[in-house]
């Protein structure tokens, strides 16, 4: 019998979906700053805990079909410890639960509500209905953006000519990060050389703009994404992605 291949220690903390909550937590912490809002652990824990159980639901959702030739590593993870990672979902599930329903606030708990109804939604309609295509990661960019600005959009006098820019800056970072992440996952030749020019045009866009330390963030990113896609070939597909998910830390070079 051929024994299973272990996945490399780098890989595991990608594999356990542990990035996604890690990069919204540092986003969350750096809007608070960015633009003053009342940020208590419980929301920063309610985020982590949410963002970590979608993540594990949708990998488990993706890799429920049986073994395929092009199945990235994740997938094969997800369907060989689907057992276990069943049972972490659901302390993780838990635990958010009685995390938000006893002590977040009642704006927020209401507002993520309604943000769980969008959440839930999206995972039935790409899992259950035969959904797919080129709508499904801007759909999670926008839904992963939500999330990070829940607490802020909530406490804010006037949303929308407060946040709506900072937002629109973050979702299409997000967006670029998942598209390049997905194709790296699969070892798929990227389809142009060009791959890199998403990223560099976000970080054209964003020189000169608002004096704002969030926007500045915001393009060191971009521009690491962009030239990880340009100059990173020679890496493998899955130490690419850990990489992308890494230059999304850059919040933490103001603190």
């Amino acid at each position: 019998m051929q024994k299973r291949a272990r996945p490399p220690v780098w890989l595991w903390f990608n594999l356990l979906s542990l990035d996604a909550p890690l990069i919204a937590l540092v986003w969350q912490d750096f809007l608070a700053r960015c633009y003053p809002t009342l940020l208590r652990p419980a929301g920063r824990g309610a985020l982590g805990l949410t963002v970590w159980a979608v993540y594990l639901a949708d990998r488990l959702l993706d890799g429920r079909h049986s073994a395929s030739a092009i199945e990235t590593i994740r997938q094969r993870f997800y369907r060989q410890q689907r057992g276990y990672v069943v049972v972490l979902l659901a302390m993780v599930v838990c635990t958010d639960l009685l995390l938000t329903t006893f002590s977040l606030r009642p704006a927020v708990l209401d507002d993520g509500l309604v943000l769980s109804g969008c959440v839930i939604a999206y995972l039935a309609t790409f899992a259950f209905a035969g959904w797919s295509g080129v709508a499904k990661k801007p759909l999670a960019a926008v839904l992963f953006t939500s999330g990070t600005f829940l607490i802020a959009w909530t406490n804010a006098g006037q949303p929308l000519s407060q946040l709506l820019w900072p937002a629109t800056g973050f979702c299409a970072l997000c967006l670029g990060n998942l598209l390049m992440t997905e194709r790296w996952s699969q070892h798929a030749a990227p389809l142009t050389r060009r791959e890199w020019i998403y990223p560099a045009l976000l970080c054209a866009c964003l020189v000169g703009g608002r004096n704002s330390t969030w926007f500045a963030a915001i393009m060191i990113s971009a521009a690491a994404l962009a030239a990880l896609a340009r100059w990173g070939r020679k890496i493998s597909g899955d130490a690419r992605c850990i990489l992308a998910d890494a230059v999304l830390l850059t919040p933490l070079l103001f603190r």
